[in-house]
């Protein structure tokens, strides 16, 4: 299973919800769901539960997982939903420039595919540099705990996330 995450924000809600998120990281660099307890995962999802946000969560299955395969698949299908939604600015987190490229390509293909309009614009930010890259992480991860059976962090996200399933093969 392979999850990609989009976390849409009003422009106005995002420095309230950026200081939000920063008042949660309890050391290191960043904030980041699988390196959290599970005590503070109930916390962390209750504050983000607060937050003015539409997730859009792609959940790609395959078998055998090519992760890279399944990161395009899911990518293919979250771009179109994000513009659907009227943002035209997606900022990803960095993976190093290698995997940056890759990602640029899936774009660059689904602009060739009129998947998406040209106006679409991806962007790369390093996951400590900006709080925002945060909530998605925390959404991806309380999507994988209910794959796994623990829908309790979800399920405090309400209507703030909808789920998309692909095929990743």
């Amino acid at each position: 299973m392979y999850v990609l995450t989009a976390s849409l924000i009003d422009q106005a809600e995002a420095e309230p919800i950026r200081a939000a998120l920063t008042r949660l990281r309890k050391g290191g660099r960043k904030l980041h769901w699988s390196k959290e307890p599970d005590r503070r995962r109930d916390e962390i999802a209750k504050v983000t539960s607060t937050f003015a946000s539409t997730n859009l969560v792609v959940v790609g299955s395959a078998s055998p997982m090519n992760a890279e395969r399944a990161r395009r698949k899911c990518l293919e299908a979250l771009l179109p939903e994000v513009e659907a939604a009227g943002a035209s600015v997606l900022t990803l987190e960095s993976r190093r420039p290698r995997n940056d490229k890759l990602d640029q390509q899936t774009v660059a293909v689904c602009k060739r595919k009129r998947a998406i309009s040209m106006k679409v614009h991806v962007e790369f930010t390093a996951g400590d540099a900006e709080p925002m890259l945060w909530l998605p992480d925390i959404v991806c991860g309380s999507a994988l705990a209910a794959a796994r059976g623990n829908r309790r962090y979800l399920e405090q996200l309400a209507d703030a996330a909808r789920l998309l399933e692909v095929d990743a093969s």
